[in-house]
């Protein structure tokens, strides 16, 4: 499945930020990493494989980097899958919550470290063939149960569908 994408470079900074307040308020947010659903991508079809996909954008930002993805390039199984980890991540504060998407355009891992700390790694990409972008974000593990809380939000405004 090919998504449509859009990149906006750093450069043309006023255009990311129109563009993202028209956004709104993103369904989950993680230190530099928000992601807003905009809905199926399939609106009609309720079976497990094509009716889980998700219209999405995400945005990545630090340190003057900003990268844009748009399209459906993740699922609600996914986030689902990645909700378990978190919850997992925040009971044993030990190992790692890895967002996996079956698409390359993005790919959230966190992973415990020492005393609580947490390392946040986002991989996102508009063109895999050409791009490859890597941010790290230091964050600790109270973040943890807020976007386990907002991944439940998301899967309550967009169950999954099928079996």
């Amino acid at each position: 499945m090919r998504c449509i994408q859009r990149s906006i470079s750093s450069a043309n900074g006023g255009e990311v930020n129109r563009h993202l307040n028209e956004l709104g308020e993103p369904h989950l947010h993680l230190a530099g990493l928000k992601l807003w659903v905009h809905g199926y991508r399939y609106r009609d079809v309720d079976d497990y494989w094509d009716g889980n996909w998700l219209n999405a954008t995400a945005v990545c930002s630090e340190n003057g980097a900003t990268v844009l993805v748009r399209g459906a390039f993740i699922r609600t199984d996914e986030i689902q899958d990645w909700q378990h980890a978190l919850d997992k991540l925040l009971a044993d504060l030990q190992g790692e919550a890895t967002l996996e998407c079956m698409e390359p355009e993005i790919a959230v891992t966190l992973r415990a470290k020492s005393l609580g700390a947490i390392e946040m790694e986002v991989r996102i990409t508009p063109d895999q063939s050409t791009q490859e972008h890597r941010f790290i974000f230091a964050i600790d593990q109270s973040y943890l149960e807020p976007i386990s809380s907002q991944c439940a939000r998301l899967l309550t405004a967009f169950p999954i569908r099928g079996s």
